[in-house]
């Protein structure tokens, strides 16, 4: 299910700094992000679940799974949920987290995956991470300040390999940010084209860009690619509470 960089940073104009990837498979539809009362995120049709949201509150959850990734899809329960309700909550980060752990504790169907929630108000991060589906365990981890990976195989900061994508992308990001200057979204955009989804064959459309609120970017002719990245997502939020995002998203033919 792709793989994320972020900056949660301790000064600087931006507060929180981010890059995600979505992958699924095609039979799966995943609509644009749009808003829903004070929830900016997209939508999973088979259960209305999301990977990625962020609210009117300075409230931010991003989510990766193996589970989701080999297409186990419950239409009335699974960790797509748990964005959501976090920011519908509130509770702090770590009172999620604890909340969650017992949620998976009495679970008898369960997922894998890890999940990133954040308070932009109290400057609190915290990383969930569920390791085996089988398995009721929960590790809950407080986010440092910093450069930061996370992907569905190995959580926050994977060391699995020197030339594991997670370090790869993490050293391409930190490069990133030290260069971004006061021209931050064009460039994290041209990052994300050249570093996070660059389909062969692709055909694209134009840009259309509101930089203080949503920006979308279509991609057309891969409705028959049965997997890959469907969606690229660039967020900045700056401590003045103001907030930049961009999507590119697989259209579904539709």
């Amino acid at each position: 299910m792709g793989i994320v960089a972020f900056n949660w940073a301790e000064e600087g104009n931006n507060q929180l700094t981010l890059v995600m990837n979505r992958d699924n498979w095609a039979n799966r539809v995943i609509s644009k992000a749009s808003w829903e009362g004070q929830i900016l995120s997209g939508r999973c049709q088979d259960n209305d679940g999301t990977w990625f949201a962020i609210s009117e509150r300075g409230r931010v959850a991003f989510l990766m799974s193996i589970t989701l990734l080999d297409d186990q899809v419950d239409p009335n329960d699974g960790c797509e949920f748990y964005p959501i309700e976090f920011l519908k909550s509130n509770m702090s980060p770590l009172e999620f987290a604890d909340h969650v752990e017992k949620l998976e504790a009495g679970r008898q169907k369960a997922w894998s995956y890890c999940l990133i929630v954040a308070d932009m108000a109290s400057n609190s991060m915290v990383h969930i991470r569920k390791p085996n589906q089988d398995e009721p365990n929960v590790v809950k981890q407080t986010v440092n300040f910093g450069v930061h990976t996370l992907s569905p195989y190995n959580g926050l900061d994977s060391l699995v390999s020197a030339r594991s994508k997670d370090l790869r992308l993490k050293h391409l990001f930190n490069e990133k940010i030290g260069d971004l200057g006061n021209v931050q979204l064009p460039q994290l955009i041209k990052f994300a084209r050249d570093f996070m989804c660059k389909p062969e064959g692709e055909r694209v459309g134009q840009d259309t860009m509101y930089v203080e609120m949503m920006a979308r970017h279509p991609v057309s002719g891969l409705e028959n690619q049965r997997f890959g990245t469907t969606s690229t997502t660039v967020l900045a939020v700056e401590r003045t509470g103001g907030v930049k995002f961009f999507e590119r998203y697989l259209l579904h033919g539709h």
